[in-house]
């Protein structure tokens, strides 16, 4: 496997975790709000894991077709937590903003990438709709906190 390869299948696994994050948050919540919201994130993250997973086929390599265990006992967690409270939107949504952040982190380093000029064309390409995303899910988390 390529460089090239493993960097973009290491973003898809971290897009992945947040759309299945997204997904099982939306089919969890009340609020119809949330539900918009969580469902629009998870198809934005699907998005650009399939614009990364065309790159990964393009050069005739495998694409990374799961998440990471990291992302899996986030995901754990905030289900318990949200189990125990009345207020699982709020548990969700900090949640969700901590999975923002390392998929934004990820991307950045891409940004910063000297040695691959491909992938960090990519991160460039996607940055700013990520940063977005992020950047909504951040002010939701500390509207909701205040």
């Amino acid at each position: 496997m390529s460089k090239t390869t493993s960097k973009l299948n290491e973003l898809i696994e971290l897009l992945h975790d947040g759309e299945n994050f997204y997904t099982e948050a939306a089919a969890k919540v009340k609020l119809p709000a949330y539900k918009n919201l969580f469902q629009r994130m998870a198809t934005l993250k699907r998005s650009i894991a399939a614009d990364l997973a065309a790159h990964v086929t393009a050069q005739g390599e495998t694409v990374a077709s799961g998440g990471t265990v990291f992302g899996s006992l986030r995901k754990m967690y905030a289900d318990v937590r949200a189990s125990m409270t009345s207020d699982s939107e709020a548990v969700y949504v900090a949640q969700l903003e901590q999975t923002e952040d390392r998929i934004l982190e990820a991307f950045r380093d891409e940004l910063n990438d000297d040695e691959n000029l491909e992938v960090r064309r990519i991160a460039e390409r996607h940055y700013p709709e990520l940063k977005r995303a992020h950047d909504e899910m951040r002010d939701l988390k500390h509207r909701l906190a205040a």
